[in-house]
């Protein structure tokens, strides 16, 4: 019995030695992976229904950039306007923080109605012919477009849907549509197709503030998880090539490491 115990004992003070090396090796690693940067270009609709929407991104830009900061991403934010009676397509903030996306977004307005969405996406991207957009975008970024609109993309000038997939396709940028109905085919799948998704709209177009913080919540863990996903898929882009997103297999071998040693305690135990 006291030979039993004894191994028992040694056995339990190497499985707790063992997890501790392991998990403390997953932690460092993860603790020594590059901050992946990313610029992200947040394009909104200016046109006379989009009011309560506009100031409740102002007002959550904080909530949203600390969760991509917590999981390890640096992020700029840019503000370009669309729609804006007189002035279609409008630079209103170049690359900032949190701090200074929330200042510059008091002066979105309300105003217009026509919506260039296909053209505002290729101003952000610098790609405009009628007038650029200057945006000073960091080389070892991931480029991030999110549009916010309750409209089709109407009234533009050089692009269309094909032309803006495209456009998006050849700066490697990621795109998401936050508009208020999925059956705005063409700008989902401009979503879908450059490494979003679709997002409703109506959950940042009302009042009730908790409604308002759970989308934002959900929206930035999404962004979290695509800008993650975006390195793990391009190792190489030069926003990834310094960097190392712990990956699903780093985990799994964890996770099957924990387990066997259990196991390995737990038959010990019986004996």
């Amino acid at each position: 019995m006291k030979t039993n115990i004894s191994l028992r004992s040694k056995l339990g003070k190497w499985s707790s030695v063992a997890l501790m090396t392991i998990f403390g090796l997953f932690c460092s690693s993860a603790a020594n992976a590059a901050v992946i940067k990313t610029d992200i270009v947040m394009i909104v609709d200016e046109s006379g229904s989009m009011g309560n929407v506009q100031t409740n991104l102002r007002n959550n830009i904080g909530l949203f950039a600390s969760i991509l900061s917590a999981g390890g991403i640096d992020a700029s934010y840019a503000l370009v306007g669309y729609g804006r009676s007189g002035e279609l397509i409008r630079l209103i903030t170049d690359f900032t923080d949190a701090s200074g996306f929330a200042t510059a977004a008091s002066n979105l307005v309300a105003s217009g109605r026509t919506e260039p969405a296909y053209d505002a996406t290729a101003f952000a991207l610098n790609s405009l012919t009628s007038e650029t957009g200057n945006l000073s975008y960091r080389a070892d970024a991931v480029k991030n477009m999110i549009l916010y609109t309750d409209e089709r993309s109407n009234g533009d000038s050089e692009f269309n849907a094909q032309s803006t997939d495209a456009l998006l396709k050849a700066n490697n940028s990621l795109f998401n549509a936050v508009v208020s109905r999925q059956d705005y085919t063409d700008l989902v799948d401009l979503a879908t197709n450059n490494g979003g998704r679709f997002f409703d709209l109506d959950f940042l177009n009302t009042s009730d503030q908790s409604v308002v913080q759970t989308f934002v919540e959900d929206f930035a863990r999404a962004k979290l998880q695509e800008t993650l996903d975006f390195c793990t898929s391009n190792p190489n882009d030069p926003a990834c090539a310094s960097v190392s997103v712990p990956s699903p297999a780093s985990l799994s071998l964890f996770l099957f490491a924990l387990i066997a040693l259990g196991n390995k305690r737990l038959k010990v135990s019986k004996q």
